[in-house]
């Protein structure tokens, strides 16, 4: 795999990573890792629907008392994570970090119908579980500039964690969580016997 291709892999995931922490939190990683022979990664969550957090409840609130999470945040907040990878690269891009690109013809949105096939395939299986719909054929470009708006200004973090995935292939959620979060973020409590 070319020096290229291994660092597009690993800012696609560094960007799902990061945007996994900016709208889950801490605590819902669980790994991010690339694979530099299938030239492929993944970033996974302990859950497979994670709860936003502007759709979890208030400090001060009771367990069990109702939040009203609203399907459609969390429909849109997947939608958002599922295209973060995308949104990484393309910001990359931007900024020149791949030799040769020719940014006209990288940046077109027709260009990335295809690399979105799994987020598009994630998004229709969580709108499904929520009664919504999200076809598997849609590119969902919205998604897709929130992830880069969200993005852009912790870029930063997303290269050092990108730099990071290079040089090591796989973090564990509380090395991104301390990586975004900082030093104090606490670390998943152990559950119970």
């Amino acid at each position: 795999m070319s020096t290229n291709a291994l660092a597009r892999v690993a800012y696609r995931e560094a960007g799902r990573a990061t945007i996994c922490e900016i709208l889950y939190g801490p605590n819902v990683l669980k790994h991010a890792v690339i694979d530099p022979v299938n030239g492929d990664g993944e970033v996974v969550t302990f859950s497979g629907l994670p709860l936003p957090i502007d759709c979890r409840p208030p400090a001060g609130r009771r367990r069990g008392e109702q939040v009203g999470v609203v399907p459609e945040k969390l429909v849109d907040a997947h939608g958002v994570f599922a295209y973060a990878g995308i949104a990484a690269e393309r910001l990359a891009l931007r900024r020149g970090r791949f030799a040769g690109a020719d940014l006209e013809v990288e940046l077109a949105w027709g260009r990335w119908a295809g690399a979105a096939r799994r987020g598009r395939e994630e998004l229709a299986r969580i709108a499904k579980l929520l009664g919504l719909s999200r076809p598997v054929e849609e590119f969902y470009a919205a998604y897709c500039e929130e992830a880069e708006r969200l993005l852009d200004p912790v870029w930063s973090t997303v290269e050092e964690l990108a730099e990071a995935l290079v040089e090591r292939r796989e973090l564990k959620g509380h090395h991104v969580d301390r990586m975004v979060h900082g030093e104090d973020v606490l670390e998943r409590p152990a559950p119970p016997i």
